[in-house]
């Protein structure tokens, strides 16, 4: 999706375009100038997908559990903040695994280089700004993209209990041209004209699938009956995607300017965002009125709940797993590619989750909550994949 830098030598955009097999030989020879092998790519790409897909799996079957809470009810696990204090805490069990693995084995630069044209001005006069950034500031540096990501998850997370699922997975495929947008104003990156082409055909792509999701639901009933609440929903995730974006920017750039390197910057989001939580979130969360024992979220409810309810336990478990699994091969692929390129790679996900809806309800249990039907807009569903993919 662009070129990349050898040196201070420049692969021009243009040449890209004109080989064969396009973007395929455009990643390989980008790899092979940076040293980074094709296979170690693909293999940060495919567990991003597959951990992506466990993530919000995981998210989802949480969400429909009950277990006996602090009250003595049984009631349905509905705690998205406690969601958003495992990914965070996931993060940072990837700082610590990484720094063990650095003791043991010793560490190597994570610099990367990205793959459309970088022209953003050295930081305080030097080649990448890293000899005149002390470590300790790069280290607080890094509480910017938590903050950001904190932010985001609560905007869409707020924005979802006003609008259909299905709606809500559209519009997060706006982050892909805030990314875009982010990457010129702030890295100084240049798009030529097929570089537009494939932002639009992905843009379109992923329009296509939501609005086929939309048609899909027919007449099914949603939280949004009040047109003024489905604008505010609509709103706060549009919003939290813009956070987003600003997120993986951020984070490529303390990468590739800063000279972060990349397991760091997750390790170090985990432990940023999880003392912010705790710290502020949650006292702020306490003292909110709310439906959850008169709190917006009670912690020690939380607690009790998945003391009482081994199943629900498990799938929190898997759900650390997944979000820090995850954030590490979506952090590797930010550095070997792009932030851009991340973002167009999780709208993707958006296809597994769907073929594992079909399965679960045709092969499974047709009346399972997590499974999908193939609708007569499916095939606009399936169009707008292959234009995704194209793109």
């Amino acid at each position: 999706f662009g070129s990349s830098h050898t040196g201070s030598r420049a692969v021009p955009l243009g040449s890209i375009g004109r080989t064969e097999g396009g973007l395929t030989h455009a990643l390989a020879r980008t790899m092979a100038a940076k040293g980074t092998p094709g296979w170690l790519i693909a293999f940060y790409i495919i567990g991003m997908l597959l951990t992506g897909t466990l993530n919000t799996l995981c998210t989802k079957i949480q969400f429909t559990l009950t277990s006996v809470g602090i009250n003595g009810k049984p009631e349905l696990f509905h705690k998205p903040w406690f969601a958003t204090l495992n990914m965070l805490f996931a993060m940072g069990l990837v700082g610590v695994i990484d720094k063990l693995v650095r003791t043991c084995v010793g560490s190597r630069s994570e610099k990367e280089t990205p793959l459309m044209i970088d022209e953003a001005p050295a930081i305080d006069g030097t080649k990448n700004g890293n000899s005149a950034i002390p470590y300790q500031k790069k280290v607080m540096l890094v509480a910017y993209p938590a903050a950001f990501d904190i932010a985001a998850t609560a905007l869409c997370a707020v924005g979802m209990l006003y609008i259909p699922a299905s709606v809500w997975q559209m519009l997060r495929g706006s982050s892909i041209v805030f990314a875009c947008i982010f990457s010129i104003l702030f890295l100084n990156r240049k798009m030529y004209s097929f570089n537009w082409l494939g932002l639009g055909l992905c843009v379109t792509g992923v329009c296509m699938v939501g609005i086929a999701s939309v048609m899909g639901e027919g007449g099914s009933s949603s939280s949004s009956g009040d047109a003024g609440d489905l604008i505010l929903g609509m709103g706060l995730v549009l919003l939290g995607q813009v956070v987003q974006a600003a997120q993986i920017i951020a984070e490529e750039f303390l990468m590739k300017s800063v000279d972060l390197p990349s397991m760091q910057i997750i390790g170090l989001e985990g432990f940023w965002g999880t003392l912010i939580m705790v710290a502020i979130v949650y006292p702020i969360l306490w003292v909110m009125p709310g439906s959850d024992g008169g709190h917006l979220e009670d912690p020690f409810d939380t607690f009790v709940m998945l003391k009482n309810n081994p199943v629900l336990l498990s799938v929190v478990l898997a759900f650390l797993f997944s979000c820090g699994t995850f954030n590490a091969t979506g952090i590797a692929v930010t550095a070997s590619l792009s932030g851009v390129h991340r973002m167009m790679l999780d709208a993707s996900r958006t296809v597994m989750i769907w073929a594992f809806g079909l399965w679960v309800h045709y092969s499974v249990d047709p009346n399972s909550a997590f499974g999908e039907v193939w609708t007569e807009y499916s095939y606009l569903q399936l169009v707008g994949f292959v234009v995704l993919v194209s793109g």
